[in-house]
């Protein structure tokens, strides 16, 4: 494929990365050569020593061994000694195209090695905005598979497209559909009614459909309705309950009573506790088999499920990583300023901390059934960092049950496999799109080691360490400024 991904037969477009030049100029620029560099196969974590790769427009043209190759002319080259070539890494759940805040996350997943993202909240505006300024050469920029604004129910959680019966729902997808979304995002109070029309009305548009499992839908019904991915681990705390239906059945008595999703929050803090009680392994087991044996990928974000359990942890505000996080970002980041957080007692962190920690037990029990896995972050939540927290993210499911290369897998061929897309992206191949990461340590052998990038190629441009460098200090001074405006 050319400059577009497949989904469900429906062709995404997706933005080109792009780096100091307008997308136009991008074949002028001279072959890219690699020399003597270890690539890695992340299909069977094979190690390839001693290739030479080159890189031509936005396409690898040919690998193997330098012996047998020839320089083309005037060709740029790396030095690739010692290094360890992968694919570029996808984050398959962020939140980064919102005004000026595109201009500093977006520079820095690309420095830090992520070719790709997965919006999964904004407008067509903020995606256009953002590509537009790559185009321009203003800033680098992953590809992007956007779904424009969150489907919620009544009342909505945040600035998402409000619905309150089925009918509304279907017209929900079908103007997200005109918009040109790339997948329909669901979220979590939505009711069983508005959720099944929402994915008969995808299918119509051939979208798929992702996100939360709304809390009145067990994770069994969205498995059966094809939920293209699952975000986050919450609902399966319900799911591997023993009390699960009572549970779902006092939570729709709360939502269906005078003060509504109010009561219902207060129910569901009640049960809290509970659910670590009444977690049953063996019924978990069966629904993780459930899960394997569907269409559905899970996408666990464990960093974000961590942060925002932990929120009262005092050593998260002394990251180093803050450096690159606007003030209004990290005054949002206070739990005393979030809505969500605002109201939680010592006894209820204590309560989330234990929930968390059954979460992990939840993610190696779907691993073990062989669950599929995209990576993904939930960038701009609390203390999360764009590329840094997807290192995070690998490093967690590592010390969860994955091996290396199946940690490494959730940000490279699996994300490529998500897209129907494994033509083009997720390998290093001849022929395949040139987003590649060249690493100075093998993260086969430890999966921290996808963090020391030594150098990015963007869509068949080459940022070298030095402009890595320029790139991460100049979002440093971009977050140290006073913004103008906060994000809309």
């Amino acid at each position: 494929m050319t400059g577009c991904l497949r989904r469900s037969g429906r062709t995404i477009l997706l933005a080109i990365a792009v780096f100091a030049m307008a997308a136009t100029t991008v074949r002028a620029q001279s072959p890219i050569v690699i020399r003597n560099v270890t690539t890695v196969d992340v299909q069977t974590g094979s190690l390839r020593p001693a290739q030479t790769v080159i890189i031509e427009g936005t396409r690898t043209k040919t690998m193997g061994e330098a012996a047998q190759l020839a320089t083309p002319k005037g060709a740029r080259i790396v030095d690739g000694t010692g290094k360890f070539l992968i694919p570029g890494l996808w984050d398959m759940h962020v939140h980064a195209t919102g005004p000026g805040v595109d201009r500093l996350f977006l520079p820095v997943l690309v420095a830090n090695g992520v070719t790709g993202v997965r919006e999964m909240f904004g407008t067509f505006r903020w995606y256009a905005d953002a590509r537009a300024m790559a185009k321009r050469g203003e800033i680098v920029m992953p590809r992007l598979v956007g779904s424009g604004h969150i489907l919620d129910g009544k009342p909505q959680i945040w600035q998402s497209v409000e619905v309150a019966d089925a009918a509304q729902a279907r017209h929900a997808v079908d103007s997200l559909a005109r918009g040109g979304a790339a997948f329909i995002k669901v979220y979590s109070r939505l009711t069983p009614g508005e959720f099944r029309a929402i994915a008969d009305e995808a299918k119509k548009h051939n979208l798929s459909f992702a996100g939360h499992v709304p809390t009145l839908v067990s994770v069994d019904e969205a498995l059966s309705l094809g939920m293209a991915s699952i975000e986050h681990l919450q609902m399966f705390t319900t799911a591997c309950s023993s009390q699960e239906e009572a549970f779902r059945s006092a939570l729709l008595d709360a939502v269906a009573s005078p003060k509504g999703w109010d009561s219902a929050g207060v129910i569901s803090r009640l049960q809290l506790p509970m659910l670590r009680q009444t977690f049953d392994r063996e019924r978990c087991t069966a629904l993780a088999k459930r899960v394997a044996a569907s269409n559905t990928w899970m996408v666990p974000t464990v960093v974000v499920l961590h942060s925002t359990t932990h929120l009262d942890d005092p050593s998260l505000r002394n990251d180093p990583r803050l450096q690159y996080i606007p003030e209004f970002f990290k005054t949002g980041w206070n739990p005393a300023n979030d809505f969500r957080f605002r109201a939680v007692t010592p006894e209820g962190w204590a309560a989330r901390k234990r929930i968390f920690d059954e979460q992990l037990s939840i993610l190696r029990i779907l691993h073990d059934a062989g669950a599929k896995f995209l990576a993904g972050t939930d960038l701009s939540n609390p203390y999360l960092y764009p590329g840094f927290s997807l290192y995070d993210e690998l490093t967690y499911l590592t010390k969860n049950g994955f091996s290396n290369l199946e940690a490494l897998q959730t940000a490279t061929i699996n994300p490529a496999r998500f897209l129907n897309a494994t033509d083009s992206l997720g390998t290093i191949a001849e022929g395949t799109v040139a987003d590649l990461v060249l690493l100075d340590a093998n993260p086969l052998v430890d999966i921290a080691n996808v963090a020391r990038v030594h150098a990015v190629i963007a869509n068949g441009v080459l940022i070298d360490a030095a402009r890595r460098q320029q790139i991460l200090k100049n979002a440093v001074f971009m977050a140290s400024r006073r913004p103008s405006g906060r994000p809309e």
